[in-house]
């Protein structure tokens, strides 16, 4: 019989991780969740996702999901602010399946695995960076009753000692993974969604087709991908855009790398063959605002499907700037977006009040600025110094630092620094919505994308 390996994120509902966006906020599966298991199903293992955090589920239902299954071995992801729920979840299983091994993976894990292990100790396994390997490698040896100190990646608790294997080594040829495993899902794509105006037509969905960030942001945590930058193959991106189109039909997919735009060969490969194969796709992604100034490949992007580009444009302070280690300028940032304009694609700026640094005067300042650019939609967080990041080591010498994890979501104020308070950061982060978003232009512009956005959700229930 195959071995059985039950994978989850913890219950975190929308309300806990959107406030009161709630409503409109993703439910997009975890590709971390849905690569391990294509990994470990290739490999010969039965396998079982259940993404308790995208489908809304409750402890209680995940349990009943694994008492179903009668899993071998129990893999839990999480992020900062799910730790503790991941925790919660971990106990629940262990009291009904005391002799079923659960293994911790994902970024919170990979930047503080041995305090992780020692906080919380229904946790037996950890996984640090990439897991398709490590994952494989630890459930066998588990299975052969063995110990698993040699298995790169892999750290454990033995008694109350915590042992580390040796380090991984990063999975260099990423076209030797399988597709992630969408088909392993409830009711792919029907029941999970973007957040409402991340999405051009429906059904929509992530995909990754990058791994690392070779910038060096001081509020980014790079601890599982890493700062090397390694890339899928333009073909294998092709094929895997084919195969959710006439598999799931989806309709609208959102490249969630770091930095889509770094290799611009290769963005121009797809984009040729995004138009070859007559996908009838709309595509969106992210990039860096120093990584745009071919006008004409702006052009093929737009011509390919290309509905938009988010840009982390962080502040319109440059002093700012150059503290976060953003390698970029506000002549930068302007000139990104003129010729992304220019192209015919949407801009989004990603904004963050409460750098060291920020006072009332410079938040002023990036709201001026940000409503002179040709945005036509902006995300406005607050810094959240997270544990594997540059900040979080640093942080409290420019500030206070609330280290609560569970309000660690880039929503709410859990850091300000020295000379503001929360109020007053508050105070800002609303008033950028509001002049932002009240004006003609950026009004009649959302009004018609909500009644799109309506009409392709109606069209679909």
């Amino acid at each position: 019989m195959a071995i059985s390996v039950f994978l989850t994120t913890a219950p975190y509902s929308r309300k806990e991780r959107y406030g009161r966006l709630a409503p409109i906020g993703s439910t997009l599966p975890s590709l971390g969740l849905l690569m391990l298991g294509a990994s470990l199903r290739r490999a010969g293992f039965r396998v079982r996702i259940v993404d308790a955090t995208a489908q809304g589920l409750r402890y209680a239902e995940v349990a009943e999901e694994v008492k179903r299954f009668q899993p071998d071995l129990i893999g839990i992801s999480a992020l900062t602010p799910s730790i503790r729920k991941a925790a919660k979840l971990s106990c629940l299983l262990k009291r009904i399946h005391p002799s079923v091994p659960i293994v911790m993976g994902g970024p919170h894990f990979t930047a503080r695995p041995e305090q992780t292990l020692l906080d919380y100790p229904c946790f037996d396994y950890g996984i640090l960076g990439e897991g398709e390997n490590a994952i494989i490698n630890l459930t066998e040896a588990l299975a052969a009753n063995r110990k698993p100190s040699d298995v790169p990646g892999v750290v454990y608790r033995d008694g109350k000692e915590i042992i580390f294997g040796p380090p991984a080594q990063v999975i260099s040829d990423l076209d030797s993974l399988p597709f992630p495993a969408w088909n392993l899902l409830d009711n792919f794509p029907a029941a999970y969604r973007p957040a409402i105006f991340k999405f051009k037509k429906l059904p929509s969905t992530q995909i990754v087709s990058a791994r690392g960030c070779p910038n060096n942001c001081i509020f980014c945590d790079n601890s599982v991908f890493g700062h090397r930058t390694r890339f899928y193959g333009p073909e294998y991106v092709l094929e895997m855009a084919q195969y959710l189109r006439k598999n799931f039909l989806i309709r609208d997919l959102i490249f969630e790398d770091d930095q889509f735009l770094i290799k611009k060969d290769r963005v121009e490969q797809i984009c040729r063959g995004f138009s070859a194969r007559k996908m009838n796709l709309s595509w969106s992604c992210s990039g860096r605002v120093d990584s745009v100034n071919d006008l004409s490949l702006l052009k093929l992007m737009k011509k390919s499907g290309c509905w938009q580009i988010n840009y982390g444009i962080e502040s319109g302070e440059e002093k700012i700037l150059e503290f976060a280690q953003k390698s970029t300028s506000v002549g930068q940032i302007e000139k990104a977006l003129r010729l992304t304009r220019q192209a015919g694609i949407q801009s989004k700026g990603y904004f963050i009040f409460g750098l060291p640094g920020e006072t009332e005067k410079t938040m002023a300042k990036t709201i001026r600025f940000a409503k002179r650019l040709p945005l036509s939609d902006v995300s406005v967080f607050m810094l959240t110094p997270f544990p594997g990041s540059k900040i979080y080591d640093i942080a409290e010498q420019y500030g206070t630092l609330e280290k609560n994890f569970a309000r660690m979501n880039i929503l709410n104020v859990v850091y300000v620094p020295n000379g503001l308070t929360k109020a007053k950061l508050i105070k800002y982060q609303k008033r950028f919505a509001l002049e932002f978003y009240l004006r003609p232009r950026i009004m009649l512009d959302y009004f018609n994308r909500f009644i799109i956005n309506l009409w392709h959700r109606n069209f679909l229930l």
